[in-house]
């Protein structure tokens, strides 16, 4: 996969609303789980627990949600991620918050090859699209883990406008800044629609 340390260039925008989780796994015996979603373009380790001062801070490829309670947290998050050429995979994960450490409930992964999905989530494209999604979910056991409800859009770079062609650690805050002003007018109005659409309130 083209990522940071292989692509400099910037393909485009890929905003990605993180609509709610289903039918997820119960990790505590009391209480219901805390819930956040990780999504990335990078591969995920399947680590089973994690302690809350080892997990990764957030960059350009790597982004979670706010904790939601629930094994059908409703999250109603964007977040965008600049996207470099040759992307292949989303990687997802929906962790239960705990104390001492967190569990994982379950990964998935969405595939971004034309070949696969007949260009539906073709990011290597000039052309702005929107589509909906549910990623299926497993347990690291390799059971069934539940599902993960997605609006994914893309824009490309000469239609968002989106200046600068390296990934820089450094100016990751900043671009997010510039990126979400952005996204803001160009997505608002089809993400809420979309929304609608699959019965998440506005």
């Amino acid at each position: 996969m083209a990522t940071s340390s292989s692509a400099q260039r910037l393909k485009g925008i890929l905003s990605i609303t993180v609509l709610k989780a289903n039918n997820l796994i119960k990790s505590d015996l009391f209480g219901e789980n805390d819930c956040y979603a990780v999504l990335s373009l990078e591969p995920l380790p399947f680590q089973e627990k994690v302690k809350a001062e080892n997990k990764k801070k957030q960059t350009e490829t790597y982004q979670m949600t706010q904790i939601h309670d629930g094994s059908n947290p409703i999250f109603n998050e964007k977040l965008l991620f600049p996207v470099p050429i040759g992307l292949e995979t989303l990687y997802v994960q929906l962790w239960d918050s705990d104390p001492g450490k967190d569990d994982l409930l379950g990964h998935g992964t969405l595939s971004l090859l034309d070949d696969e999905q007949g260009g539906l989530f073709d990011t290597n494209t000039n052309k702005e699209w929107l589509h909906t999604t549910t990623v299926s979910l497993v347990t690291v056991k390799g059971q069934q883990g539940g599902t993960l409800d997605l609006v994914l859009h893309f824009i490309p770079e000469t239609v968002a406008a989106y200046i600068g062609k390296k990934f820089d650690g450094a100016q990751a805050e900043l671009k997010k800044e510039l990126t979400q002003q952005i996204m803001a007018k160009v997505t608002g109005v089809a993400t809420d629609k979309l929304r609608g659409y699959v019965g998440i309130g506005v």
